[in-house]
C-alpha cells in the first residue's frame, strides 16, 4: 500500500499531519503550537530523497502518510542494532477503523526488514488511547516510559 511520496503529494501530507499535529497542540502546549504548514517544501523533499516519507493511496489519493527515521547503533556496552522509527504516521480520520493502518505497518515492517532493520520503535502520549491499542495490536510493547520536569 505504501509508495515513495511524491511532489504531489506535499499538499495532502501537510493536510494530514495537521490532523495530529493538532492533537499534540492540544496535549502538550508547552511543546506544540499550531502550525499551517508541517511539511516545507525543503522538508518534504529532503524527506523523499533519504527514502523516509511514504504515503498510502485510495483511488489515488493520499489518506494516509508514515515518516521513517533509521539510526544505525554501534557503541560500546551495546548490542549493535538498526533501529527503523516511526517517526510520524497518520490515516485520515474518515479512513480510519478500515485496515489502512494495518496495511501501512505491514508495510512498514516490510520496510524495515529491506532496509537491514533489526527493530522497529515509536513514540506515543499516553491520551491516545487509540493509537496506544492500535500499536500493540501491531506488535508493539512499552519498553521504556519518558520523563521530564521543567526548569
Amino acid at each position: 500500500m505504501l509508495e515513495l511520496a511524491v511532489s504531489a503529494d506535499r499538499e495532502a501530507v501537510n493536510a494530514l499531519a495537521r490532523q495530529v499535529h493538532a492533537m499534540h497542540v492540544s496535549w502538550r502546549p508547552d511543546l506544540f503550537e499550531a502550525a499551517e504548514e508541517l511539511y516545507s517544501e525543503e522538508r518534504f523533499q529532503s524527506a523523499v530523497k533519504e527514502r523516509q516519507l511514504y504515503v498510502a493511496k485510495v483511488g489515488g489519493i493520499p489518506v494516509g502518510y508514515v515518516l521513517l527515521v533509521i539510526r544505525d547503533y554501534d557503541y560500546p556496552g551495546l548490542v549493535k542494532r538498526r533501529v527503523m522509527l516511526v517517526d510520524e504516521l497518520c490515516v485520515e480520520e474518515a479512513f480510519r477503523h478500515q485496515g489502512i493502518g494495518m496495511e501501512i505497518m505491514a508495510d512498514v515492517h516490510a520496510l524495515a526488514k529491506a532496509f537491514g532493520c533489526t527493530d522497529l520503535q515509536l513514540g506515543v502520549y499516553p491520551q491516545n488511547e487509540g493509537a496506544v491499542a492500535f500499536y500493540q495490536k501491531c506488535g508493539f510493547s512499552i519498553r521504556s516510559i519518558d520523563m521530564q520536569r521543567k526548569v
